[in-house]
């Protein structure tokens, strides 16, 4: 499964749910999930902010949303989670609390794309575990790239087409496309704060892009001696600034042709500072012993709240970045053969 295809899964479960601004009615939620008693809730997954509460016995609820626009959030029961949009209808949540996986929502035409583009979804899947030749799997992966992004092109001025730009569409895209999709917004999303998310990453990434300068790091390395970028920098011809984590299969993946690469060209030049997204010391430590990663490695251990993945505007993972010892940024996010072959052609000069 290549880097993108998988990302897009995981993003499929940890999607972004903020409120929007702008000016509209009071917003209605209302459902009936069999088996389901206590407190419901519409909250934004990225914050403590709750839209609304109820109290049920019988699984049903009507929830009323008293904000200024539309958003999109999750409704929460216990400690389970449901992408809605909150748009002008009737937003109507059905299903059964022992089969959460099927809850559906529907009523609005956000909610109603998004069903659609979820049964289609389920299909190209379903393909794709099916599928037993590297020609299958390439076809199916490639059908499910084209329906995620047909699906946002006929999206693109509502709701459910913001979530999928912010949720995966923009992974594809160049800084200046991320922003040119957000500018083409109607103008009550392109306030909003997923829009404002999106246009600082894609100045941040801006600021990285390929002929832009570095940035120094200085980060701890497993026995906490700290080490600095420049100065791998300042000994080699070319760094590769590489983000990872051993929780990464996209990132264990690449780990073969880092491996192969260090392997070709360390002696002519070639360095790589791993920067490990790691919650815990013990499993970077022992990937990094199991699969030979003898080049530097840091890590803050503090997962997406790394500081230097900020700097570099690191919003997925493997992210990595060529850098020249003059401390340009040659190239980003070479995967598999690529960085081999950009090493060749760089260090044949």
């Amino acid at each position: 499964m290549t880097y993108f295809f998988a990302m897009k899964k995981i993003l499929l479960v940890a999607t972004i749910a903020l409120m929007m601004v702008g000016c509209g009615p009071k917003y209605v939620v209302k459902g009936h999930i069999e088996g389901l008693t206590g407190e419901v809730s519409l909250m934004a997954n990225k914050s403590n902010e709750c839209f609304g509460k109820v109290t049920t016995e019988d699984g049903s609820f009507v929830i009323e949303v008293d904000v200024d626009a539309p958003l999109f959030a999750n409704l929460v029961v216990g400690d389970k989670k449901k992408t809605l949009f909150v748009e002008e209808g009737e937003v109507w949540v059905e299903g059964s609390m022992k089969e959460w996986g099927s809850v559906s929502v529907s009523g609005t035409p956000s909610n109603d794309n998004m069903a659609a583009y979820r049964s289609e979804e389920r299909k190209l899947m379903e393909a794709y575990v099916a599928a037993t030749t590297d020609e299958q799997r390439a076809e199916a992966e490639a059908n499910y790239d084209n329906h995620t992004l047909e699906s946002y092109k006929q999206n693109a001025d509502n709701l459910f087409g913001l979530y999928l730009l912010a949720t995966q569409v923009y992974y594809t895209m160049t800084p200046d496309e991320i922003l040119e999709a957000v500018r083409a917004l109607p103008a009550a999303l392109c306030e909003s704060h997923t829009a404002t998310t999106l246009r600082t990453h894609a100045e941040g990434m801006k600021r990285v892009d390929v002929g832009q300068p570095y940035i120094d790091l200085e980060l701890p390395d497993k026995d906490g001696n700290m080490i600095k970028l420049s100065d791998v920098l300042a000994k080699n011809r070319y760094v590769l600034l590489d983000f990872w984590a051993s929780w990464c299969g996209p990132c264990m993946r690449e780990v073969p042709y880092l491996v192969a690469d260090y392997a070709a060209y360390h002696d002519k030049g070639f360095e790589i500072y791993g920067v490990s997204l790691d919650k815990a010391k013990e499993p970077w430590v022992k990937t990094m012993e199991a699969k030979a990663l003898v080049w530097p490695n840091v890590s803050e251990l503090q997962y997406w709240n790394d500081a230097s993945a900020k700097e570099y505007a690191v919003r997925s993972i493997p992210s990595n970045f060529l850098i020249a010892s003059d401390g340009t940024i040659v190239a980003r996010n070479l995967r598999g053969e690529e960085l081999g072959k950009k090493l060749a052609e760089l260090l044949a000069q």
